[in-house]
């Protein structure tokens, strides 16, 4: 299951929402998009999903754990998602000894994500993030998704 199918099942599952019209509603999000998100044509941004995780007072990775039952431990904030992302993964790239090539070594064939593409995103360059990219880079850094949103006393 990739992170979008998370998220809409924790969102469906956390709303009682029998169908992806009444969800929309909920997160005040257009029909078509979560239509888009549910069939894979787009995912959510990591923008739209601290919007979510902040109308819902938790935590975004909360919303990308599986099966996960949203736990509203303190207030969230909504300005630093980028900031957490970044961190984390240059935080996973110097733990894991990822280099130029170690890096084709492992994902040469995958031809998902170039190292350079790579470093981008460790650096907070690459501005759209969104859930299909983080599943990526999750796979890369061979982390759960969710994982790379945690705030820093979380993990």
């Amino acid at each position: 299951m990739n992170s979008t199918e998370i998220l809409i099942d924790n969102l469906k599952r956390h709303y009682s929402a029998k169908s992806l019209r009444i969800l929309a509603k909920k997160i005040n999000v257009s029909e078509h998009i979560v239509l888009n998100w549910s069939s894979g044509r787009t995912s959510p941004s990591i923008i739209q999903i601290n919007e979510i995780a902040y109308m819902l007072g938790v935590d975004c990775s909360q919303l990308l754990m599986p099966n996960n039952e949203f736990n509203i431990t303190a207030p969230t904030w909504k300005d630093n998602v980028k900031e957490t992302l970044k961190n984390n993964m240059g935080r996973l790239k110097l733990e894991k000894g990822i280099h130029e090539s170690s890096f084709y070594d492992k994902f040469q064939k995958d031809d998902e994500m170039n190292y350079r593409s790579f470093l981008g995103y460790v650096n907070g360059r690459n501005r759209n993030v969104n859930l299909n990219k983080l599943d990526k880079l999750a796979k890369i850094l061979s982390v759960n998704t969710y994982e790379l949103l945690e705030s820093e006393g979380k993990i």
